[in-house]
């Protein structure tokens, strides 16, 4: 990944960039800090799996090796053997989660290489005998016996094959035809895996597992890019020269994602990747988002920004051009905020989404929503992966038990509630309608399929910013063959006070204010606070993770087979709010053209409608902004 002449032009960038010269100091001290640390033991922390372990191996081969080539101490050199020498000797690399394997082919991979001037023969043999013995044979193994992660479309795919990769690349000269018959398999494999970044950038796992799956994708383009000048294709794969705005646009304002599936909601996903994007791809706004998570993550940060940072320039969104609003088509999602160049921006996320997807919630339509520097609408993330049965995901999966995977612990609409999953577990949703211009965006899906077992017919679920992006609404309207109970559920870590008629309801967080107001449901239907916990009729087995902190802004009815549920969100800068909006059907929310173009830019069920009248409403906005040349 890094040759001479790249060790070259990071000592340089040290010398004359700011962000370089203190990626480089931490880089140092964290070595520094190694050399009196004990070598890695075998063991499992977690009960379950090597990984938390081989996660350090990889940290502590990274730094000490890349220590090594910028100073030329073989003080670091010496230590990161004695790494590679304790993790040679252990029992195996836990091939029974192959994960494990994978990255520690991958950490040995990049000892040898980048040590292998300093290594005497005996030792370069110690670490080869480890990649072929514990890594490389059993990757063959695996293939052969269809293990499930060669066939997968997800992370796994990615990252033991990438593993695979790289070992075979470090040894290829001494161990060639070993080497070659498992890159073979490798590369064989990866096709089904990479063209889930098709065709758009999204990707279907989520932002964390996006996050995961590209750092250790494009290590493999680099090494390959490097070591014999050809990626066999893997960076003309669809999408891929876009996906690093699915990082970008999956973040809010104030750094926090769009944390649904088993992602949390902190962190900055995909930045050491996004450094080696943004200059393969000539896109300087990666560079930027790269930097971001640079200054923002907690240290030590990894060389790989060291290694990659300074390539291209950088250029924040609003200097770029970056669109106010994204679609990712395949995964059904949209964001959309107020601006670039401000923490306390209004920004939501909204997701038709996939219940069948790796790492799935239950939770069609589920949605984020930020103002005024903080997350009001969140999302709970993962629960714990130890708990029995977290990954059966059938119809009868034990998953769909803990309330942070079912619909209740969303902010989605719930159907007649009982002890069964809730939304059916292989539905999927679709956005069939989208619209933005400078002063308002939406976004519309259909997500019919989630709750046909209650009985219903059709949902459809909208969200919009409107009147200059100030105000938020999402808006459901259900129809089913008999009337229907239904819940509606906002996770938020705000305190609410709910009016005395329920009508309307007042957040308050950490001294700031936004205002709920219920524009239109059945009669009866109020506002109401819960906590986040399950219902009365929820399976709630032992072990959960208290959701402390968190309550829920609900609103309940009488039962009906045919509603409509118009919630406006208004975040309160100054304590005052502005007359309600009114209320138009979802069929009507459109884009309406300026004076002077086509209405061009609607789609509905995927296709361009032209010549849809606009309406005088507050959902109807204007011509969206010219989409950049690239996409």
């Amino acid at each position: 990944m890094v040759d001479d002449a790249a060790l070259a032009g990071i000592a340089e960038r040290i010398a004359c960039d700011d962000l370089t010269a203190q990626l480089y100091d931490d880089l140092i001290a964290q070595a520094d800090a190694l050399l009196t640390t004990p070598a890695s033991e075998y063991e499992f922390p977690d009960g379950r799996t090597l990984l938390i372990v081989t996660r350090e191996v990889q940290s502590r081969l990274y730094a000490l090796a890349m220590a090594y080539r910028l100073t030329q101490d073989e003080r670091y050199a010496a230590r990161a053997y004695e790494e590679m020498a304790a993790v040679a000797v252990f029992p195996d690399w836990n091939p029974e989660s192959f994960l494990s394997v994978a990255e520690l082919m991958h950490a040995f991979a990049v000892g040898y290489d980048w040590l292998y001037g300093y290594l005497d023969e005996t030792q370069r043999q110690v670490v080869r005998d480890a990649i072929v013995t514990f890594g490389l044979e059993p990757a063959i193994a695996q293939h052969e016996s269809g293990a499930s992660w060669t066939t997968r479309t997800n992370n796994w795919n990615i990252v033991c094959n990438g593993g695979t990769i790289m070992a075979g690349l470090a040894i290829g000269v001494e161990e060639p035809e070993l080497a070659n018959e498992a890159m073979h398999l490798a590369f064989d494999a990866l096709p089904v895996a990479l063209a889930e970044y098709g065709p758009d950038g999204g990707y279907p796992e989520g932002v964390t597992y996006w996050g995961y799956a590209t750092r250790f994708l494009v290590p493999i383009m680099a090494s390959l890019e490097t070591a014999v000048g050809d990626d066999f294709g893997i960076t003309e794969t669809a999408g891929l020269d876009r996906t690093v705005d699915f990082g970008i646009h999956m973040t809010g304002p104030a750094g926090q994602p769009f944390n649904y599936y088993d992602a949390p909601s902190s962190g900055h996903p995909g930045r050491t990747a996004a450094h080696w994007l943004a200059a393969h791809y000539g896109e300087p706004v990666y560079a930027w988002w790269a930097e971001q998570g640079a200054v923002r993550q907690s240290r030590p940060l990894p060389p790989l920004h060291l290694m990659w940072q300074g390539l291209i320039d950088a250029v924040p969104p609003n200097e770029a051009g970056l669109p106010l609003d994204r679609e990712f088509d395949a995964i059904s999602t949209f964001l959309s905020r107020s601006a670039w160049n401000s923490t306390t921006a209004n920004f939501f996320g909204f997701k038709a989404g996939d219940n069948a997807s790796s790492h799935a919630d239950l939770d069609l339509g589920t949605f984020v929503l930020d103002a005024l520097g903080t997350r009001w609408a969140t999302e709970l993330g993962p629960e714990s992966y130890d708990l029995p049965g977290y990954w059966s995901a059938g119809p009868e999966g034990r998953r769909w038990t803990y309330y942070r995977k079912r619909p209740e612990g969303q902010n989605t609409l719930v159907i007649n509630p009982d002890a069964t999953p809730g939304q059916a577990v292989d539905a999927r949703g679709t956005l069939v309608a989208t619209g933005s211009s400078p002063d308002a965006s939406f976004a519309v899906a259909d997500l019919s399929e989630a709750y046909t077992a209650q009985g219903v017919t059709s949902w459809q679920r909208g969200m919009a910013l409107i009147d200059g992006r100030s105000r938020f609404v999402v808006q459901d309207e259900v129809t089913a063959s008999s009337p229907v109970e239904a819940w509606w559920f906002m996770h938020t870590s705000a305190d609410i006070d709910v009016a005395p008629d329920g009508r309307s309801a007042t957040l308050t967080l950490d001294g700031r204010q936004l205002r709920a107001v219920l524009l239109d449901a059945p009669d009866g239907a109020r506002f109401s606070v819960m906590d986040a916990v399950p219902l009365p009729t929820s399976p709630n087995p032992d072990g959960q993770t208290p959701n402390a902190g968190v309550r829920k802004l609900v609103i309940t009815g009488p039962e009906s087979a045919q509603f409509r549920l118009s919630v406006l969100l208004e975040p309160l800068p100054t304590g005052v709010h502005g007359p309600e909006p009114a209320v138009t059907d979802l069929a009507d929310w459109a884009v309406a053209p300026a004076p002077d173009v086509a209405p061009a830019d609607l789609r509905v069920d995927g296709e361009p409608v032209a010549g849809r009248s606009a309406t005088s409403h507050s959902y109807v906005v204007d011509r969206p902004p010219a989409p950049r040349s690239r996409s």
